[in-house]
């Protein structure tokens, strides 16, 4: 089963303002944890998002670590901010190789006396090493080595993120090769005349008497001239 982190991550209460009311795109806890396998199977978690709030990305991060079956995380575009923590909770993170992740410090708005804003400073402080820490259960490099990365805003690239340990797999797509090479590839019509020629041969049961050449014989060369001729035309 997958699962998708898309557009902006919220709280359940503000989720359907920015839905209905605004038209955006956003992911809530219960968008995840309503829909996990109750059945412990093996989930994937596709991620697009360029972050949000923190306290809902934590409880997604801690849902999907709670969970019974596997969890493969896939990093498919971006994973900012918050959503780089739920990217860490994977038990296999995959990353496109033209996927990035971004960490930073968590910010907020602040209002009051001094007291208060000494208060909020120090939320802020804890917030960090607690996003900070979810980096380092992956990783296992220091807390204070990504809280660095963090005070710098830092972009991460998909083989930065393996270097660092934040991913384990760059994604490959496993598909039929695709060529700009005229050499080779034939015309429909070379194509569809080879294709006559090999229902015809199907049908002869001659064989080569008194040395001459078989009716299947003549039409392996009638094949053959066909592809030289295409390939002289090329050259």
């Amino acid at each position: 089963m997958k699962l998708d982190i898309k557009g902006m991550i919220t709280n359940d209460d503000d989720a359907e303002i920015y839905r209905d009311w605004l038209g955006m795109t956003v992911t809530s806890p219960t968008d995840i944890l309503g829909n996990l396998p109750t059945d412990g199977s093996d989930l994937e978690i596709g991620i697009n998002s360029g972050g949000g709030e923190v306290d809902a990305a934590n409880e997604i991060y801690t849902a999907l670590r709670n969970y019974p079956g596997k969890v493969i995380t896939q990093i498919e575009s971006s994973a900012y901010s918050a959503a780089s923590i739920i990217a860490m909770a994977g038990d296999t993170i995959q990353i496109s190789p033209v996927a990035q992740l971004m960490i930073h410090n968590a910010s907020t708005y602040a209002g009051g006396n001094h007291n208060d804003l000494d208060k909020t400073s120090n939320a802020l402080k804890s917030t960090d090493k607690a996003i900070a820490k979810a980096y380092s259960v992956k990783t296992g490099r220091p807390v204070d080595e990504f809280l660095a990365l963090m005070d710098k805003e830092t972009w991460i690239n998909a083989d930065d993120a393996l270097e660092l340990g934040l991913v384990d797999e760059v994604m490959t797509f496993e598909k039929e090769p695709v060529t700009n090479s005229v050499n080779n590839v034939l015309p429909r019509k070379v194509i569809n005349r080879i294709k006559d020629l090999v229902d015809e041969n199907q049908k002869l049961k001659t064989n080569a008497t008194d040395g001459q050449p078989s009716e299947h014989d003549k039409l392996v060369q009638a094949k053959l001239a066909i592809l030289r001729k295409q390939g002289e035309k090329h050259d």
